[in-house]
């Protein structure tokens, strides 16, 4: 009897996959044939028919005339309607939100991005749903035809229960998302930016084609995602990635988390303007005012890169030596700009010699930058429809 329970089981998880492969070939494809999804994806006439059927019916696809035929009768063409749905992602930051509305295929329909004050976290779901009920108005889009809204979190997350465990940047512990969802009357999901962002490039940026991948999330404070064998990992008790805690200097500076020493204090956005301040004694605003100077030609401001650049590859070396992953992604806003400088930063590692010299760990900076995260809660809702 218990046999006949687990094949049921199978024969309906089996059921839900193939549903999501063929979706995941129109999302990848756009414009396909029934003979094509069955040679792609190793599936019978039979399965590909019935499913062909259903998604017609629910409008995820439309028939869009005839091939040419190669033989027999001719072979209609299907489209993936990538506007039939939508989903939204929120990226959650101490001082402010950024919002966007995509469609199936992940494009981009519209953002939104607004200030919000640290240590209320009411106050900015509050905003959020404001803001979002905005967006799906502006758009003419019922809450129906939305799939969900992901939600990146600096902080320790228990996604299964939607709960921001521990937030220290945000200054928030065991907030529960309940009444939101409620409030809001969509599905809502949950994770760590860094994981988030490592799951954007896993699907739409630099991990597709890699397994092992670390990447470094550089906002106001310093994260990791961790991708093994080509998904996101997040150890024992979703803690894993934590690496901008980790202590790499025995300066008297303490850390929102309490520690002392630690790695974001040295490598995060914030870091990277102290260490302009202290050395000119002037204060800037931010990255985009660094950079201006960067490209000015402030001997401060090189100055200030290199400091920077000694402890953020100290952190990056520890990683290597401890994990050794194929590929490394430099991500946030500050990697868009790290694009503008690579000259400096090649030969600050020709001048360092480093082990990152090495051909075997790559570093790369992250093209969706700085919208990884944004777009990793985005995919959140999709991730059962196309197996992600």
């Amino acid at each position: 009897m218990k046999i006949k329970v687990d094949e049921k089981i199978n024969q309906k998880q089996i059921k839900v996959l193939n549903r999501a492969n063929i979706l995941k070939a129109f999302r990848e494809y756009e414009v396909v044939q029934k003979n094509d999804l069955v040679q792609m994806l190793g599936l019978s006439i039979t399965t590909v028919t019935s499913n062909i059927k259903e998604l017609l019916e629910e409008g995820l696809i439309e028939s869009v005339g005839i091939a040419k035929s190669t033989g027999g009768r001719k072979p209609i063409m299907l489209q993936f309607v990538k506007n039939a749905l939508v989903s939204i992602g929120v990226d959650i930051s101490p001082h402010r939100v950024s919002m966007i509305l995509t469609n199936l295929s992940s494009e981009i329909i519209d953002h939104d991005d607004f200030k919000v004050e640290n240590g209320d976290m009411t106050a900015t779901l509050a905003l959020v749903e404001e803001h979002i009920n905005r967006l799906l108005k502006k758009h003419i889009i019922d809450k129906s035809r939305c799939v969900g809204v992901g939600l990146s979190l600096p902080g320790v997350v228990d996604e299964e229960k939607n709960i921001l465990i521990n937030a220290p940047n945000l200054k928030v512990e065991n907030y529960s998302f309940e009444a939101f969802e409620a409030s809001l009357g969509l599905p809502l999901y949950l994770e760590n930016e860094a994981n988030v962002a490592a799951f954007a490039e896993l699907i739409l940026g630099e991990a597709k084609q890699s397994d092992d991948v670390i990447y470094i999330s550089i906002t106001d404070g310093v994260g990791c995602g961790i991708i093994t064998n080509h998904a996101v990992s997040k150890g024992s008790f979703k803690k894993a990635g934590e690496f901008g805690h980790m202590r790499i200097s025995d300066k008297d500076i303490k850390c929102s988390c309490g520690r002392k020493g630690c790695w974001e204090l040295f490598a995060s956005e914030r870091a990277l303007l102290k260490h302009y301040q202290e050395i000119s004694g002037d204060i800037l605003p931010d990255l985009r005012a660094f950079f201006d100077e960067y490209s000015e030609g402030s001997s401060d401001v090189n100055e200030a890169l290199s400091v920077y650049f000694d402890y953020l590859t100290i952190g990056i070396e520890n990683i290597v030596l401890g994990l050794d992953p194929e590929k490394i992604i430099i991500g946030g806003e500050i990697a868009k700009y790290l694009l503008e400088i690579e000259p400096f930063i090649n030969e600050y590692m020709k001048r360092n010699h480093s082990i990152l010299e090495s051909n075997d760990n790559k570093i790369v900076l992250s093209k969706l930058a700085p919208k990884s995260a944004v777009l990793g809660g985005s995919l959140l809702p999709l991730k059962d429809m196309f197996d992600f």
